[in-house]
C-alpha cells in the first residue's frame, strides 16, 4: 500500500472486476480484435512477400471489399453476444472447456454460413464444392482456439 500524507491508497492493479456477461461479451470480443491484428499482420506479410509496394496495394483494396467488411462486422457482433452467453453460462457454474468449445463451434458455424453465402451468391458455386472443406477448416480451428483462450482467462479473471 501507498500512504501519501493521508489516506491509504491501494495500486491500481488490485481492482476487483465483478464478472458479468457484458464484462465477458467485451472481454470475448476484445481477444477476437488481437486474433484479428495477428491474422491482417499475417495476411499482410504473405501479400506483400515478393513486392512490396505493389503488394501492399493490392491488400488495401482486398481489404476494402464490402463483403470483407461483413464479415468482421459478423465475427464480432456473435464473439460479443455468445461471449455474453457463455458469461452467464459460466456464472451458472459450468464448464468453461465445454462452452468454449460449444461457442467456438456456433461462430464458426456463423462465419462458414456466411461464406457459403457468398459463394453461392456470387456464382461460384463450382468452386465452393472444392474450397468449402479448407475454408471451413480455416475458420472454425482459429475460432475454437480463440474461444479457448478467451474462456481460460475469463475463468481466471472469476477466481
Amino acid at each position: 500500500m501507498c500512504t501519501l500524507d493521508g489516506p491509504t491508497y491501494m495500486p491500481i492493479t488490485n481492482i476487483l472486476i465483478i464478472m458479468t456477461p457484458n464484462v465477458a461479451g467485451r472481454h470475448v470480443c476484445k481477444i477476437t480484435l488481437y486474433t484479428v491484428i495477428i491474422l491482417e499482420l499475417f495476411w499482410l506479410f504473405v501479400e506483400t512477400r515478393g513486392d512490396f509496394a505493389n503488394g501492399i496495394l493490392f491488400y488495401l483494396k482486398a481489404q476494402m471489399n464490402y463483403i470483407v467488411w461483413i464479415f468482421f462486422a459478423i465475427w464480432f457482433l456473435s464473439s460479443y453476444f455468445l461471449g455474453k452467453m457463455m458469461g452467464g453460462e459460466m456464472l451458472k457454474g459450468r464448464n468453461h472447456l465445454v462452452l468454449a468449445s460449444i461457442y467456438g463451434l456456433v461462430e464458426g458455424l456463423i462465419l462458414v454460413t456466411y461464406a457459403i453465402i457468398v459463394f453461392i451468391t456470387s456464382g461460384q458455386w463450382s468452386n465452393m464444392v472444392h474450397a468449402m472443406p479448407e475454408l471451413s477448416l480455416m475458420i472454425i480451428i482459429p475460432i475454437l482456439l480463440l474461444w479457448l483462450a478467451a474462456a481460460s482467462t475469463l475463468k481466471q479473471k472469476m477466481k
